[in-house]
């Protein structure tokens, strides 16, 4: 249509190019419409759209200017190539569609979409000389053909309405003339010729084209279809919008809706979305997903429920690939008239399967995220009392006796032992020594088996400066139990954190209090993270209800004073679970204290040392370090597994007057006095053994007066 110059624009420095209408058509051509509808079209800003700089008229000479693109035409390359390579001529449909849907939303049509005008640029193709058809056809009352038979289009590439001059024309001559297109990239010819522009237009309106395929048999099935349908006569057969050819062209370009490159194999069509594959390679896919969201909730701390998040997601996710998959399949085997369009088909495209998907995980991730962050400033109900400043780590707290309302005398002191030791295991979290207890109530004048319900607790923690009681409880429900605990302010009585498990039967219950338990210290602040990290309550205690019935049982007569009748509840409760490391432990320290056979002392602190893995970090470092003191003397062990002990618990009373005694073994008197010195000043059970050993050290170091 136009004659191309080559020029630079001096003030810029830059080539652009200045086509010229020819005198011929430029004669019958109003200068200020022309301008005018070139204006409009220069509105356009498309990364696959030459874009108009300017136009104007010099004498009787008609111009409109555009930037320089480096690159050829398309016209040129199919010169030198006559055919393109199936991938590269799909990815040049895409882009040409993508500028005429632009185009077309914008009130655009360009009428002469041919290879003379799109530019091939790197990976990218460019469609030039947009509205230029039109500003002619306006500028000189002509729709189709000029009085001089200069057609306002290119015969190869005109649409039957517009070969017709049919006022009516619309943007579907834009999608015919992409299906010309389309056809003489793969086919290397256009779809109609003959020996002159009269005769090929008079075949657009009345004569079929040739199949596609019989000029390259290689041809996909699929990309023949959409041509063809390009190509049919009505224009209410074609595609109606260029973003319909793009939704076609999609899962042609890689069978996965990337940008993998082009090659003959992946037009094989009954690989690209078998079913059977898509749900192999979807199952994988879980797996991994599933991998990397536990790692993720276990080293970073996310809530527990991101794990069933990611399921359903996934559960949810597989008939949606599924379908998708078969919508993609059906689209590769069959016509494209055979391919369900519209509707809820048009949104099962693996482009829109994957950013579903990664929306709905993106959305999961935001969900734990503000989770994690009101968790942590202490917002809303899952603020927890740490963060919320209501408790400060390692604040005291006082744990009370289980309230048993069951027919079993002996769960309440059993679950009380199993919470105590449970809650052992945080860092944030800091019981009152049960030791101290006896003294405690003596301090209040009270006898030291006193029962200690939720009044008496709350008593003893405000006179011990403890900041909350934990209170547990016990009820039978059926079959089953419930089993509840609650902070409860020590000064107003007041609920802080309340929660309750099920358990279904005996055999339940011990897992129902560490859950409790687990979900108690998580509202208190600890890091769930490491929550997780504690070992279960049936590995650091028993798995046997009726041995921690007999555990507990020690402790109160060990509380009461009844050595004799602790100890044998404790050999009771190692015949019921002989592994149970704590109770081996107790009673080693025992049969010690009450000058038991040393064989029976070496077989307990064996026995504890041997399933030393089945205690909490704490209990664990202490059987070591007893181990190492009375079975297989090593003071080097001993005073390692001690100072573990004071990481673990900067006011274990034991280890600082035990690891004293490792030091005044050793005649380091002057350390020794420090450790115990800072014993007392944390205010321990078991003063009066932490005084003599004071007194040792300072006599040994000649300290006459303070001793």
């Amino acid at each position: 249509m136009s004659r191309v110059f080559l020029a630079q624009e001096v003030r810029l420095g830059r080539h652009v190019v200045v086509k010229v209408l020819p005198p011929e058509m430029a004669a019958g051509v109003s200068a200020e419409r022309f301008e005018r509808e070139i204006q409009l079209a220069a509105k356009l800003q498309h990364p696959h759209i030459v874009p108009l700089l300017t136009a104007g008229a010099n004498g009787d000479l008609l111009y409109y200017i555009m930037p320089r693109v480096e690159g050829q035409s398309l016209r040129a390359r199919l010169v030198q190539e006559h055919e393109l390579p199936i991938g590269e001529a799909v990815r040049i449909l895409r882009d040409v569609c993508d500028a005429l849907a632009y185009a077309h939303a914008h009130g655009i049509v360009h009428r002469d979409v041919k290879p003379d005008n799109v530019l091939l640029s790197g990976k990218h193709a460019l469609v030039t000389d947009f509205g230029v058809a039109k500003a002619v056809a306006q500028s000189t009352g002509s729709t189709a053909l000029t009085s001089l038979g200069v057609a306002l289009g290119t015969p190869a590439y005109m649409a039957p309405e517009q070969a017709a001059a049919d006022p009516g024309t619309d943007q579907r001559a834009d999608i015919y003339a992409v299906g010309a297109l389309g056809y003489e990239m793969i086919a290397g010819r256009p779809p109609f010729i003959g020996p002159s522009p009269s005769s090929v237009l008079a075949q657009h309106v009345s004569s079929p084209p040739d199949p596609v395929s019989k000029y390259r048999a290689t041809t996909p099935p699929a990309l023949a279809a959409l041509i063809h349908r390009c190509l049919e006569k009505r224009p209410a057969d074609r595609f109606q919008s260029a973003n319909e050819i793009l939704e076609q062209l999609e899962p042609m370009t890689t069978p996965s809706g990337g940008s993998a490159a082009y090659s003959a194999t992946a037009w094989v069509p009954a690989q690209p979305a078998h079913p059977a594959r898509v749900a192999g390679v979807f199952a994988l896919a879980s797996l991994v997903v599933l991998a990397v969201a536990y790692g993720l909730m276990h080293e970073l701390g996310l809530p527990s429920w991101v794990m069933p998040g990611v399921v359903l997601l996934l559960v949810l996710g597989l008939p949606i690939v599924t379908l998708t998959g078969m919508m993609e399949r059906r689209r590769a085997l069959a016509s494209s008239s055979a391919v369900p369009t519209g509707g809820w088909h048009d949104w099962l495209t693996w482009r829109k399967a994957l950013t579903g998907g990664v929306l709905a995980f993106a959305g999961l991730g935001l969900a734990a995220g503000l989770y994690m962050a009101m968790r942590a400033l202490g917002i809303g109900p899952v603020g927890t009392l740490v963060a919320s400043g209501v408790l400060a780590e390692r604040d005291r707290l006082v744990l009370a006796d289980v309230d048993n309302r069951t027919a079993d005398s002996t769960l309440g002191p059993s679950l009380t032992e199993a919470l105590r030791v449970d809650l052992a295991q945080s860092r944030v979290v800091r019981l009152l020594d049960a030791a101290a207890i006896p003294q405690a109530l003596g301090r209040m004048g009270r006898p030291p088996s006193t029962p200690l319900d939720l009044a008496v607790a709350r008593e003893l923690a405000q006179r011990e400066n403890a900041k909350a009681v934990v209170h547990g409880q016990i009820d039978p429900v059926g079959r089953g139990y419930v089993v509840s605990a609650e902070l409860v302010n020590a000064a107003d009585g007041a609920v802080l954190v309340a929660v309750r498990e099920n358990a279904k039967d005996d055999g339940a219950i011990i897992e129902a209090v560490d859950r409790l338990s687990r979900r108690l210290r998580e509202r208190i602040g600890e890091s769930l993270r490491t929550i997780r990290a504690s070992e279960p309550l049936e590995q650091v205690t028993t798995g046997s209800l009726d041995a921690l019935r007999k555990y507990s049982q020690a402790v109160r007569e060990f509380e009461a004073g009844n050595l004799e009748q602790t100890i044998t509840l404790l050999q009771e409760a190692t015949a019921l679970d002989t592994g149970f490391a704590m109770a081996y432990r107790k009673l080693a320290v025992q049969l010690s204290n009450t000058g038991g056979p040393p064989s029976g002392i070496y077989a307990a602190a064996t026995a504890a040392f041997r399933h030393r893995d089945r205690l909490p970090p704490l209990e664990r470092n202490l059987t070591t370090a007893y181990y190492y003191w009375t079975v297989d003397f090593d003071l080097d062990k001993v005073g390692s597994a001690y100072r573990s002990v004071l990481e673990l618990d900067p006011e274990n009373g034991i280890a600082y007057n035990n690891l004293a005694l490792v030091f005044m073994r050793r005649r380091r008197f002057a350390e020794a006095e420090s450790l115990v010195t800072r014993g007392l000043a944390v205010g321990n059970p078991g003063t009066s053994t932490l005084f003599i050993n004071a007194v040792e050290s300072q006599v040994a170091q000649g300290k006459m007066a303070a001793a």
